[in-house]
């Protein structure tokens, strides 16, 4: 009877330690994702004329997707001891949901914008930024996959579930165009990076005299073709 009950008070306190490790771990993460963003704003000129200043913020993502993937890993049999923590933990989901797109919006604004200058190093680093954000995505989804089935297995109204379920959707729908809108924008910066130097060491030859019939018709650097565009990435 006895180890009965240790039994009992150990699993309750199991539960409880996983209710309250989402809803707290969320929290942080909510802050964290403010603060990087916070960061982002305060250094946007620099984000977008300097690779170190860009890998820099990298960085911090790469670090905030990490802290994210371990927790899940951890996580992976936890439960909700009550349907107010399964609430809480609902509500702080839609938060950081769409916490995730402020950040790729960031990254995609920073593809979209970046100074005419910009290497292949930066435009490499942009990429990388991206495959982040992408990542990220996807651990925010699992995240939701478990919240949501755990949040059903307790009994919360499911209403409630299909309205999360919905926002949760169009929140992960949103930062992986995003993201994505980012990579394609870089290569072909990368591309234009490219053209422009090859006209420029053909306009170097034509002016020594050498023979003009390999020129290629020069291009307008692709930032300044993007931010011409009216579907160019606004920050707000």
């Amino acid at each position: 009877m006895k180890k009965t009950i240790l039994g009992l008070s150990l699993m309750a306190s199991s539960l409880l330690f996983g209710a309250d490790s989402y809803t707290q771990f969320m929290g942080s993460a909510i802050k964290d994702a403010n603060d990087i963003h916070n960061y982002s704003k305060s250094h946007m000129e620099q984000l977008a004329n300097s690779d170190t200043q860009l890998k820099a913020y990298t960085k911090k993502l790469e670090a905030y997707e990490t802290k994210i993937s371990n927790f899940l890993e951890k996580q992976a049999n936890e439960t909700f001891a009550s349907k107010e923590e399964a609430k809480q933990a609902l509500n702080e989901l839609e938060e950081l949901s769409s916490q995730s797109v402020v950040l790729s919006k960031t990254v995609a604004y920073l593809a979209s914008h970046q100074a005419d200058n910009a290497n292949e190093s930066y435009n490499n680093t942009i990429q990388l930024t991206s495959k982040t954000i992408l990542r990220l995505s996807d651990d925010i989804g699992l995240m939701a996959d478990r919240i949501l089935l755990m949040a059903k297995e307790i009994g919360i109204m499911a209403d409630r579930i299909v309205k999360t379920q919905e926002i949760q959707s169009k929140n992960l729908m949103a930062t992986q165009q995003l993201a994505k809108y980012a990579m394609t924008l870089t290569d072909g910066q990368v591309t234009a990076t490219r053209t422009t130097m090859q006209n420029s060491m053909n306009s170097n030859n034509m002016a020594n005299g050498m023979n003009s019939e390999n020129m290629v018709p020069r291009q307008m650097p692709a930032t300044q073709q993007q931010m011409a565009q009216p579907g160019a990435i606004q920050m707000h």
